[in-house]
């Protein structure tokens, strides 16, 4: 571009490549976006880095047990009670409620065998045995029959 001597009333200065460059936001903006880059390049740094004094938790193996609940006419039976307990002992360690489509999870230690229990008002408790020591889930399926001698919900 030419430019014309100062004296002359049409002198213009010479253009920035970039013409929004010179506002003074740009100046204020790029070191923050460096810091901010550079403090994210760190934080993600110190979490891949193994600290030799610190061992990494490992997440425990989980069995999943995940079933649904019917009607005795096939409708799905939300608000059941479901409870789970190791074979062998009486009292119930996880303890679930069927939603609104009749579906239920829980999540137990692998290895051992587990009594599945379902409860839900005006229909008789079913149980089923589930073998926790092979695979990693399984999906059972109850038809609750209603109380005998009593009122269906």
């Amino acid at each position: 571009m030419r430019t014309r001597p100062s004296g002359s009333p049409h002198y213009e200065r010479p253009r920035h490549p970039f013409p929004g460059a010179r506002h003074p936001i740009y100046r204020m903006l790029l070191p923050a976006i460096l810091l901010l880059l550079s403090l994210a390049a760190a934080s993600l740094g110190a979490e891949t880095a193994d600290e030799p004094g610190k061992e990494k938790r490992k997440r425990t193996p989980e069995f999943i047990i995940t079933g649904t609940v019917f009607t005795e006419k096939g409708y799905l039976l939300p608000g059941a009670e479901i409870r789970v307990n190791r074979t062998g002992e009486r009292k119930s360690r996880w303890e679930a409620i069927s939603d609104r489509r009749g579906e239920f999870g829980i999540r137990v230690p692998p290895g051992a065998e587990y009594e599945v229990k379902v409860k839900a008002k005006g229909y008789q408790e079913q149980k089923q045995k589930v073998n926790g020591k092979a695979g990693t889930a399984e999906n059972l399926t109850f038809r609750m029959a209603p109380e005998t001698g009593g009122k269906k919900r």
